[in-house]
């Protein structure tokens, strides 16, 4: 075998370098043209939230919006996701940042089992019209974020804000983008909500109650009274519910009342089983039943009233 000089050598070897280089050039190329994706910090600043309502589930929210990146980038073009903008007013427009002032309406489904001890995030949710997360990403900016101190929800507490982000998937178009997510948390004031549910019950229920120690021939007065706190609670559970949308489960409240309904209807039909009995004359009957039901109905009340909001926490 005739051995191969120096020279020729290195000739081969400068041979094989080129072609390496020359079968690598496509692929560096195709790397610089493939989608530059954009870091987009969003802050919002809440300035003020309309009416809050729990029978669509809609409110509405005053507020700037940032949206900035580091240098020359595509801020992109976004649009809600939970609502429309009323009211859109561009302020600032540069090739690095753009800010909004906005009145929008927004909408959120509303989880009312707990009413009227609930608690809901009123949210704002931003996403690029056109731009995947590939090429565009959102980011919070808390400097830019937060709440007014001056804005309220009336009825309701505030009890903070929250900024995220999330991507979100769209699998008839196998595409998945950046979704900024504006959170203001609201809960109801404890007291006030129980004071106003509890007290009227509570009367309503002493009534029924109180009625059981009418004996004899007040036993027709008895069953009247005992009927019209039943009807009471009737028009107290049908006021509650005037505020909130047709529902396919049980709120807290409407346990409470079931519970209620359960507590006035047994000393009615006491009733009904003393007036029959008085009736025929069995008065050693008559007089064991109202001794021990007056006892017991109380105890049982406390009992069930316990069990209910067992069953709720």
């Amino acid at each position: 075998m005739r051995r191969i000089g120096p020279l020729a050598y290195f000739l081969l070897c400068a041979l094989v370098l080129t072609q390496i280089r020359v079968s690598s050039t496509p692929t560096t190329h195709a790397q610089l043209q493939m989608p530059t994706q954009n870091v987009v910090k969003v802050g919002i600043y809440v300035l003020q939230i309309g009416k809050f309502d729990l029978t669509t589930g809609s409110y509405t929210i005053d507020f700037y919006l940032s949206m900035s990146c580091v240098g020359k980038c595509n801020l992109g073009s976004f649009e809600f996701m939970d609502g429309t903008a009323d009211n859109e007013r561009l302020i600032e427009n540069t090739t690095n940042e753009r800010f909004y002032r906005i009145q929008g309406s927004f909408y959120e489904n509303l989880d009312l089992r707990s009413y009227p001890f609930d608690s809901h995030v009123l949210k704002i949710e931003i996403e690029d019209e056109n731009l995947p997360v590939q090429q565009l990403v959102y980011q919070p900016d808390p400097g830019n974020s937060g709440l007014d101190p001056r804005v309220i929800v009336v009825g309701w507490n505030i009890s903070g804000w929250n900024a995220s982000v999330v991507d979100h998937y769209y699998p008839p178009y196998n595409q998945t983008y950046s979704r900024y997510v504006f959170s203001v948390m609201i809960d109801r004031p404890g007291f006030e909500s129980g004071l106003n549910m509890f007290l009227p019950v509570f009367f309503v229920v002493f009534i029924a109650l109180a009625s059981m120690l009418l004996v004899g021939d007040r036993l027709e007065s008895r069953i009247l009274l005992t009927v019209t706190a039943l009807l009471a609670a009737v028009f107290f559970q049908f006021t509650l519910d005037s505020t909130l949308p047709p529902l396919g489960y049980f709120t807290f409240a409407d346990k409470f009342m079931i519970a209620t309904y359960i507590i006035i209807i047994a000393p009615l039909i006491i009733g009904i089983l003393l007036l029959k009995y008085n009736d025929k004359k069995d008065l050693h009957k008559s007089e064991r039943i109202q001794y021990y039901t007056v006892r017991a109905m109380p105890v049982a009340a406390i009992i069930i009233y316990v069990i209910t909001f067992l069953s709720f926490r």
